[in-house]
């Protein structure tokens, strides 16, 4: 019993001194990876893993993904999911072009609402 009590006052006093900073844990034994480590020349679309450590595979997993969506491939895989028609296609192209000239218009005559415009003339300006 008297032991058991003993350990109690040990993990204590370790924590006081963790606390204070006179023994601070220290995990600098892992090694630092940078983006070149994962990098695997002459495929953009492919990642490398320098070692078995999970936190290297974590790593390796989320540049592959950015490699993936900078690439656009995930975007093609996802639009071949179904079957869309022609006709289907070119309605949305239509719909979305006349959504952003809507779009331009609604910015232009913003920006034109506050300003007065002038012109230069032989009779100067009116």
């Amino acid at each position: 019993m008297f032991s058991y009590v003993g350990f109690f006052y040990y993990i204590r006093y370790k924590l006081r001194l963790t606390k204070k900073g006179i023994m601070k844990k220290r995990f600098n034994n892992r090694k630092r990876l940078a983006r070149h480590d994962f990098y695997l020349p002459g495929c953009p679309e492919g990642v490398k893993v320098p070692d078995s450590s999970p936190f290297a595979l974590e790593k390796a997993m989320k540049y592959l993904k950015k490699q993936l969506k900078d690439s656009e491939k995930i975007l093609r895989y996802k639009s071949k999911k179904e079957y869309v028609k022609p006709t289907t296609r070119k309605r949305v192209m239509m719909n979305e072009a006349k959504r952003k000239e809507a779009y331009r218009q609604k910015v232009s005559q913003r920006i034109e609402k506050g300003y007065v415009w002038t012109a230069m003339t032989e009779k100067g300006a009116q």
